[in-house]
């Protein structure tokens, strides 16, 4: 697992060093999650924030201390049902009256572009919950490995290329 992180950060820092706008690809032996908002209105967007935040502490109770793709994808195929089920109770928690809808397994993502980088649309091993009619803009990350991108307040993070920093240790 060690090995795939460190793969996966000279992919990125390549890309930072390069500033080009070149497609990013995200390892086949990787599992993605992606909330879909009912619209882009306020009220939904909030929703999906709440959603968000319970599907990823949820899938990340189910996923903790597995150590392999095989093990995470067993994990979440087999708790599916009790994912879906925190998402019921957190919507009626809340009096939210739309209805959802879930999918584990190839699910398509467009393509993306975060910070300069440009992720391939395709089909991916994926959790995806839709709010809705899904027609509103979404939140998605890397689940496993744990790659998730904070969505919130990005510009109070400082983000590092290993091998930027490298190189600008050695000049």
């Amino acid at each position: 697992m060690k090995k795939l992180i460190i793969l996966i950060a000279v992919a990125f820092g390549v890309n930072l060093i390069s500033n080009s706008n070149e497609y990013v690809e995200i390892p086949s032996s990787s599992i993605r999650m992606r909330v879909i908002a009912n619209s882009n209105d306020e009220a939904d967007q909030n929703d999906k924030k709440i959603i968000k935040s319970i599907v990823e502490e949820k899938l990340y109770e189910v996923i903790n201390k597995k150590g392999n793709y095989e093990s995470v994808d067993e994990a979440i195929e087999d708790n599916k049902k009790e994912i879906d089920d925190a998402i019921k109770s957190a919507m009626a928690d809340r009096n939210m009256t739309q209805e959802f809808s879930s999918s584990y397994g190839m699910n398509f993502f467009p393509e993306k572009e975060y910070r300069g980088l440009s992720y391939k649309a395709g089909n991916y091993r994926s959790y995806v919950v839709t709010l809705g009619s899904g027609e509103g803009d979404n939140w998605w990350c890397v689940l496993y490995p744990p790659l998730c991108l904070v969505d919130e307040n990005v510009d109070d993070y400082e983000y590092h290329s290993l091998i930027k920093d490298a190189i600008d240790k050695y000049n």
